[in-house]
């Protein structure tokens, strides 16, 4: 069984963007500061970006003044706001009618609503050393799962008390505290992580039924470069076979019943900047996703038990690296969105929403403006809905979650919130329909505490409406490279305009005549795609051409039949 090395110090259990403040000196990431005011914890977040050697600063994208429609009815069900706890992790089941949060610092539990009220159905207290109760639900809502400090806890929805409660001080290296954790869409089978508590120990990934008193397999993993063995992320696929797990510097692909590692990489191949967050799986497996804090995604597929690089995309650097912060790939595979962080400097920071498909490497849509960092991404299982949730900017002039319509393929919102505080977490049931959001109740580079879970209704017959982008409308003229490229016997075209103009988009031979004509009419600024049907076409080689007022642009393309 592989096994990685060990090298960062944790002081006390942590999960994804949260290292201890010992770590602020060695790794690249986010820490805490906190303080003890009248016997409650308060605390910020810190981060600490690495230095690329340009002096280039990153400009701040413009905040998107978007107003919900009245046309959409979207809206938010019910909000709760806890004085001392927050609402660090949550997750919808896939029916939508249920609502787990893990709530830490303060009053640590574990809460399970319904879309009624704020009222939980029941509520269970975890140990008061608790850090932060990550959780997860079954698709039908009937199992609730937690990591929770020394105890992998699992419920039935009708009882607060445990079905399954696994003492980790059992486990031979006895510092290890729950960390990430995921649940199989049927409930019976549980894959959670650990994390060292103790300098120089390991940790543990641990299959496990829900009705059983032992895991039926373990991992023992240790350190990838500098970021420790802890267990940042876990990922069960849809239909189950396989996960994806992480920690700071490297990655497994274990087929979830067995524990078999089918796969393993580093994070980020290029430097020690690794990731504190989950990685990204679609539903069959077929496609991963992993991100780090040099601003890079990189994207694989599965071709039998290995995993072939496809492509890779990096958040242009300023001063600081920026980071990708946060990734989901979609059900079916076919869409990819991914969360930065953006270091404007090194006391203000921005956010975005990138929206990929997961054969090419140009993004569909850039969202913008969000702040600071966006921390979460979702998508329903359907693929049709896409939700983030962000920190926000310190003055919360701008929306914090935001939610989309994928099959649109604009970045014009279906529905946004802007929460008193920030938000860390977001989750999404199958149909897009209902979305939960959790987080703090003020600022997260504020000191504080108290926390907040949302939980809203998503009209998904709604079109993107009521919107005055000023971010998103593109800087320049552009004609992307078409994809699939060869292709058989469609392709899609994407370009953006800058301003309004009389648009055309033909197709030519390599004779020079022309083949089609894909665009004629007035089209507003923004970004376009279509797709181009050639089945009534011999293969060969083609041009296609953009012509937008004084801005002319040419590509190749190959038709293989």
């Amino acid at each position: 069984m592989a096994k990685l090395i060990l090298s960062l110090l944790f002081l006390f259990p942590l999960t994804a963007h949260i290292f201890s403040q010992s770590d602020n000196a060695v790794v690249t990431g986010s820490f805490l500061q906190y303080q003890n005011v009248n016997g409650n914890i308060v605390l910020r977040t810190v981060t600490n970006p690495a230095e690329t050697g340009n002096y280039s600063q990153n400009i701040a994208t413009p905040p998107v003044v978007f107003q919900n429609s009245p046309l959409n009815n979207s809206m938010v069900r019910w909000s709760f706001t806890d004085p001392i706890a927050i609402g660090d992790r949550n997750a919808t089941s896939g029916t939508g009618l249920y609502e787990v949060t893990g709530w830490g610092l303060n009053t640590q539990r574990v809460s399970l609503y319904n879309n009624e009220s704020n009222n939980p159905l029941w509520e269970y207290m975890t140990d008061p050393t608790t850090f932060t109760n990550n959780v997860a639900i079954s698709d039908t809502g009937g199992v609730i799962a937690s990591a929770s400090h020394k105890q992998i806890l699992a419920f039935n929805r009708t009882s607060s008390t445990p079905i399954l409660n696994y003492n980790l001080s059992s486990l031979p290296i006895s510092s290890a505290v729950g960390s990430a954790i995921d649940i199989t869409n049927n409930g019976t089978f549980i894959i959670a992580g650990t994390s060292p508590s103790i300098f120089g120990d390991s940790s543990y990934i641990l299959g496990i039924y829900k009705d059983s008193a032992q895991p039926s397999w373990k991992i023992v993993t240790g350190q990838t470069g500098a970021g420790g063995s802890g267990i940042q992320g876990i990922r069960i696929c849809g239909n189950d076979s396989l996960a994806i797990v992480n920690t700071y510097g490297g990655f497994y692909i274990i087929r979830t019943y067995t524990g078999q590692i089918i796969y393993q990489g580093l994070i980020n191949p290029s430097s020690n900047n690794g990731t504190q967050s989950p990685q990204a799986i679609s539903g069959d497996g077929n496609y991963i996703a992993t991100i780090n804090y040099n601003g890079f995604v990189r994207v694989y597929q599965r071709s039998g038990n290995t995993y072939n690089f496809l492509w890779t995309h990096q958040e242009p650097p300023g001063i600081y690296y920026n980071w990708m912060t946060t990734v989901d790939i979609s059900n079916n595979g076919q869409y990819l969105a991914c969360g930065t962080l953006n270091f404007l400097s090194s006391s203000s920071y921005d956010g975005k929403v990138k929206l990929f498909r997961t054969t090419n490497s140009t993004p569909i849509w850039t969202y913008g403006g969000f702040g600071d960092e966006v921390q979460c991404v979702a998508f329903s299982k359907n693929g049709n809905v896409l939700v983030a949730a962000s920190w926000g900017d310190l003055n919360n002039a701008n929306n914090d979650m935001v939610v989309w319509k994928v099959s649109s393929l604009t970045n014009i919102p279906i529905f946004a919130v802007n929460a008193v505080g920030s938000s860390f977490w977001c989750s999404i049931s199958n149909d897009g329909s209902t979305v939960t959001a959790s987080g703090k109740k003020v600022h997260a580079r504020t000191f504080g505490n108290g926390g907040e879970v949302y939980n809203m209704y998503i009209d998904t017959n709604d079109a993107p409406v009521g919107v005055i982008n000023n971010n998103n409308i593109p800087y320049e003229y552009n004609l992307n490279q078409n994809y699939p490229n060869p292709f058989n016997p469609k392709t899609i075209i994407n370009y953006q305009l800058a301003a309004g103009n009389y648009v055309r988009l033909i197709i030519y031979d390599v004779m020079g005549r022309e083949t089609a004509v894909l665009v004629n009419q007035k089209q507003n600024a923004g970004t376009y795609e279509i797709e181009w049907d050639a089945s009534n076409y011999p293969s060969g080689v083609y041009f296609y051409k953009l012509e937008a007022g004084d801005f002319v642009m040419s590509k190749k393309m190959v038709l293989i039949k």
